[in-house]
């Protein structure tokens, strides 16, 4: 399978070594070149909600990640502040969000621990298409997606119930780093894309 993974912020490099080392075909795009020769996007992102969204732009690709069509019969999946563009709005940002999935971005407020949430955690899984019981993963961010149930894969506890991995049809929303999860990660990917 051959994955794009959009150079908008995040751990590119990192992202290619592990899904090549999982056995996809991933390579690092910077414009639209050839966009469509894809069968799954990554999209990650690291910092405020609008960096990765001024970057889309930037590389003439926010219409191209704006139409759900384009993702009818291929994969997108975000990744920590990558994922979070994929909603409509965030408490964050000024920009509006790809709109993928309905829901807001809201800032960790009034919770017993430190902010921003960092290092490893559970994830809480609802479905069984996931089983990642007693597995941790790595996580680094101060916003959390609020979205219809419909939608959440899976949750991570850290005060509170929030979403870990969301779905809509093709598109996915990783919250946690799954390139510097390890093994876990790697996981991931592969029942994603697999």
């Amino acid at each position: 399978m051959k994955v794009g993974i959009i150079n908008i912020g995040g751990n590119v490099l990192s992202l290619q070594k592990i899904l090549n080392y999982s056995g996809f075909e991933a390579s690092i795009l910077e414009n639209k070149n050839k966009i469509n020769e894809y069968e799954a996007y990554i999209l990650p992102g690291i910092g405020s909600f609008d960096n990765p969204l001024n970057r889309l732009n930037d590389l003439s690709l926010l219409d191209f990640f704006s139409q759900p069509i384009n993702f009818k019969n291929k994969i997108l999946i975000g990744v920590c502040s990558g994922m979070q563009i994929l909603f409509e709005e965030s408490e964050e940002g000024k920009r509006q969000g790809l709109s993928l999935i309905a829901g807001k971005v809201k800032k960790f407020k009034n919770i017993r621990y430190k902010i921003p949430h960092m290092g490893w955690n559970y994830l809480n899984t609802n479905k069984k298409t996931f089983n990642y019981s007693n597995k941790k993963f790595y996580f680094a961010h101060s916003y959390y997606v609020e979205c219809e149930k419909k939608f959440i894969q899976t949750y991570c506890d850290y005060d509170f119930l929030f979403p870990a991995i969301v779905r809509n049809k093709n598109i996915w929303g990783i919250q946690f780093h799954p390139e510097k999860s390890h093994l876990n990660g790697i996981q991931v990917f592969k029942d994603i894309l697999k």
